[in-house]
């Protein structure tokens, strides 16, 4: 019987991916209205599960080939916050991160019911190499970065219809503790620093001193499991020899994270907790590879 309901529900997610394809191939009519249809509930919310997103992001090229052709803002924010892409329950965003329902349902309301604007043109930073966004009251550049950041996405996807299929980290220049100056020791103690008990995400900064290069990381917790992403753009040899040096003469798995851009694949290591005694836990999108030169 449990075989039986198993194989059902594998059909039926089946049926969703290819609602989702359908949905952007070039022949499709559907509007993003009647694509969300079917996930509304009887009180007309969209409390429905969708495990065919945990699916799509096996194959981040196709993720992203299905949120661009979402070109209704609102409506693709409403994809991208869904716990299947980001991994935060409502609860979890309230809970840990005090972002509460009336900011997420402004946010993401397509419909236009409570809309209010966002201000989409930006200006140049330098030091970041492209826009950064105007705090505005409704959604403060932090609550902004932080989307981006347990989203994995540019933050242009999450303010533009159309945003350029470019690798951004400008958001890390939201974070107000993301910057710690490059050390092993100091590392190690931020690392211990983090509790080991929850799923958590932040954005670190490591400055190097001698060199003046910066490592632009993402740092995931997920129940004892950390998992720290080398996100600079097109991460050079210094960069990534930097960033190895982290983790000489510990335990760790290397691989790397593919992204929606398909000419950024990040590098990425795993390693267990100093505090935790569970067992690792990889990302979906986690591709394991052997150590080697660069």
């Amino acid at each position: 019987m449990r075989r039986k309901r198993n194989k059902n529900k594998l059909k039926d997610i089946i049926v969703r991916l290819e609602r989702i394809r359908d949905f952007y191939s070039e022949s499709s009519k559907q509007t993003i209205k009647d694509f969300l249809e079917y996930k509304r509930d009887p009180k007309d919310r969209f409390t429905y599960d969708w495990p065919e997103l945990f699916f799509l992001r096996m194959d981040l090229n196709e993720l992203a080939v299905f949120l661009l052709k979402i070109e209704d803002i609102n409506a693709r924010r409403l994809v991208i916050m869904r716990e299947e892409l980001t991994g935060f329950s409502k609860n979890s965003l309230f809970n840990d991160f005090r972002i509460n329902n009336n900011q997420l349902t402004n946010f993401t309301d397509f419909e236009n019911r409570k809309h209010k604007d966002i201000t989409e043109s930006t200006p140049l930073d330098e030091s970041f190499g492209g826009r950064r966004i105007i705090p505005v009251p409704n959604y403060p550049g932090e609550f902004l970065a932080f989307i981006a950041l347990i989203s994995r996405l540019p933050l242009q996807w999450l303010l533009l219809s159309f945003p350029e299929k470019i690798w951004s980290i400008e958001h890390f220049g939201f974070f107000n503790d993301a910057s710690l100056f490059y050390g092993k020791s100091e590392w190690e103690e931020y690392l211990r620093a983090l509790c080991h008990n929850s799923h958590d995400v932040r954005a670190v900064i490591l400055i190097d001193k001698q060199t003046n290069l910066k490592l632009y990381l993402r740092v995931e917790v997920l129940m004892g499991t950390v998992i720290i992403e080398l996100c600079n753009i097109t991460a050079s040899s210094k960069e990534y020899e930097l960033f190895m040096k982290l983790f000489h003469g510990e335990s760790y798995i290397y691989g790397y994270m593919p992204t929606v851009i398909p000419s950024q694949i990040n590098h990425t290591v795993i390693i267990r907790h100093p505090h935790s005694m569970r067992p690792i836990c990889y990302p979906i999108e986690f591709i394991v590879k052997p150590p080697s030169l660069y």
